[in-house]
């Protein structure tokens, strides 16, 4: 499978894709349900019970759970996750085996809802209700087993596809972030490689310019020109290209989530087949063998995995004569998305859900279950084509960001070349000549020749300080946004709460900032984060708060850097804490004094 680079319009067509495929594949299942209630018995109550039902449902998901941009820890996700639930289970009496398809919707919403390892049990729950809420209705095990497979592999499905089309708009987002953040821990390392090459050197310089001996000029020959090689070292080294400084993004969600959606539609298919032996055997086969094509051979030889795909759909199916013998149909379809061009794809794609309506025809089933055949075929392949193409539009966008980040560091590495070169260069240069033209004078003269010396060694050394506090100097505003950016594509859900600060502080709390998010990032599996600042009139205060520290672990709080960090905060009045809180949360927070002509100005009355 080849994948299309990504370009100005890529992210476009990717959240079309993901509508597109959302759409389609949740109105299958819904399609699907309303089929079976007008077998079942089309009155106008269960009509128009069930549309209205299907409908609220679908805007659910649509609407809420599967919108990019929705809040899923809100008050409203919650309600909407608790009336979905209520459609889910409530119609069951009316409208019994046909329902069976719903809790799909409710096992994957509660995946994007509810928060920890709680998720889990629920969607386990959710599965597990949906065959016991229907044992009354005289269904074989065979069929029971199928619909707890059904609401697992919907469920994961409903999950993925709600899920990736968001990670990929958090990924493109924090792309410029992340390079800032790259040039930004370059900047902090040009800054030290300035104080540590030439700091001490030029301070030296400016002392013994006052003594006018043979050893003391001796002694600034060798500084300066010990200096001048190591500023034409450095600056020829940060002209080389850097290895890359971003950390990769794990693609392994997409993955694992493919994998387990193609087993799991291999296991319904099966079970589905339960009512004969020999049905079953044939189908257990094939579809194992799809299977393996599909997450095996598939990725490596993409026509051969097609071709194999295509043999154990059809042949059991024109052998036997039974629909139900072919596997996932689906996969064929899909496989063909991803193989073929696009028109060729879509015209195969095409033909094998025909197939499915045909093979049923030919086998003399009910129209149900020629339309079940059509559904199932169209969602199976658009799964397949959707977790597949999302998957490799995330390794694409890892690939992207790691090349954006590596050429803004080069960039910045060439204009720290440049400073080095024109800002020191000719003045150490200059240094290095006037000292040995001072060794050849008079005592008089070299007095003269080495006050001017000292001038240009007090400018190198002011020139050495603005660059590397240029250097140095944290942005809050360019923290926050980084922080952001790297919590998303750590998977972490995060909420900023910023107001004003004062410029004072603001250089301390960024610090204070990014060693509290590469603390977490590096020590904890959080899920969330909520980093608020907060002024009062006479305080200001940043706190991380981040849910993934479990309630039994203990950290001292001058770890990890947060002992450096209380320093500085102390060297400015404040205080910093760091632990647990009662609910099992952790917490940093630092707290800084608002200096005099601040509180002065946020304490006029309002007129």
């Amino acid at each position: 499978m080849t994948a299309e680079s990504p370009g100005p319009g890529h992210s476009s067509v990717s959240r079309r894709l993901a509508f597109a495929v959302i759409s389609v594949v949740f109105a299958g299942y819904l399609a699907n349900a309303f089929l079976y209630v007008l077998d079942a018995g089309a009155t106008p109550g269960r009509v128009a019970g069930s549309l209205a039902c299907l409908g609220t449902i679908g805007y659910l998901q649509l609407g809420v759970f599967s919108r990019p941009g929705t809040d899923l820890t809100s008050r409203r996700a919650h309600l909407a996750l608790g009336g979905l639930a209520a459609l889910v289970f409530a119609p069951v009496p009316f409208f019994q085996t046909a329902w069976a398809g719903m809790p799909g919707f409710l096992a994957g919403s509660s995946l994007l809802v509810v928060r920890g390892r709680a998720r889990w049990v629920v969607f386990g729950l959710v599965a597990a209700a949906n065959p016991l809420t229907k044992v009354s209705f005289g269904a074989p095990a065979g069929v029971l087993a199928y619909w707890f497979a059904s609401t697992l592999t919907a469920g994961l499905a409903v999950y993925g596809l709600s899920r990736l089309p968001a990670l990929v708009d958090r990924l493109e987002t924090a792309r410029s972030e992340l390079a800032d953040l790259a040039v930004a821990r370059e900047r902090l390392a040009f800054a030290r490689d300035l104080e540590d090459l030439l700091g001490q050197g030029l301070t030296t310089i400016v002392r013994q310019t006052r003594i006018v001996s043979g050893s003391a000029i001796t002694r600034i020959i060798g500084i300066a020109r010990e200096a001048l090689a190591d500023v034409r070292v450095v600056a020829s080294s940060y002209r080389d290209p850097p290895s890359s400084s971003a950390a990769p993004i794990p693609a392994l969600f997409p993955r694992v989530l493919l994998t387990a959606v193609v087993i799991g539609y291999g296991v319904m298919a099966t079970l589905l087949a339960s009512y004969d032996l020999g049905v079953m055997a044939v189908c257990a086969v094939s579809g194992a063998v799809i299977v393996v094509l599909v997450l095996a051979v598939l990725p490596r030889t993409p026509r051969l995995a097609l071709a194999g795909i295509a043999l154990c759909v059809f042949g059991p199916q024109l052998v036997t004569g039974n629909p139900f013998t072919g596997g996932v149909p689906g996969f064929a379809g899909g496989a063909a998305l991803l193989v073929l061009p696009r028109r060729p794809g879509w015209a195969a794609f095409g033909l094998v859900v025909a197939s499915q309506g045909v093979v049923h025809v030919v086998a003399g089933n009910p129209f149900t279950d020629v339309a079940w055949g059509m559904i199932a075929a169209t969602n199976h392949g658009l799964v397949l084509y959707a977790l597949t193409r999302l998957w490799s539009m995330v390794t694409e966008l890892q690939q992207a960001r790691e090349e954006l980040a590596t050429a803004a560091v080069t960039r910045e590495r060439l204009r720290f070349a440049r400073d080095l070169h024109d800002l020191l260069g000719y003045s150490l240069s200059a240094i290095t000549l006037k000292t040995e033209l001072a060794h050849r004078l008079s005592p008089v003269q070299a007095r003269r020749e080495l006050a001017e010396v000292r001038d240009i060694a007090r400018q190198a050394l002011a020139d050495v300080r603005s660059v590397a506090l240029s250097y140095r100097e944290l942005s809050l505003d360019e923290e926050l946004a980084s922080a952001r950016a790297l919590l998303a594509v750590a998977g972490v859900d995060v909420r900023v709460d910023a107001g004003e600060v004062p410029p004072e502080v603001a250089g301390t709390l960024a610090t204070v900032l990014r060693e509290g998010v590469t603390n977490l990032l590096r020590h904890s599996k959080a899920e969330r984060c909520d980093i608020g600042l907060s002024t009062s009139d006479r305080l200001v205060a940043l706190e991380i708060v981040n849910d993934g520290v479990p309630a039994g672990e203990r950290r001292s709080a001058d770890g990890s850097g947060i002992g450096n960090l209380t320093t500085r905060v102390r060297a400015l009045g404040g205080d910093l804490h760091a632990g647990l809180t009662p609910e099992h949360t952790y917490r940093l927070r630092a707290e800084i004094p608002l200096p005099r002509q601040s509180i002065s100005m946020t304490a006029q009355p309002q007129l």
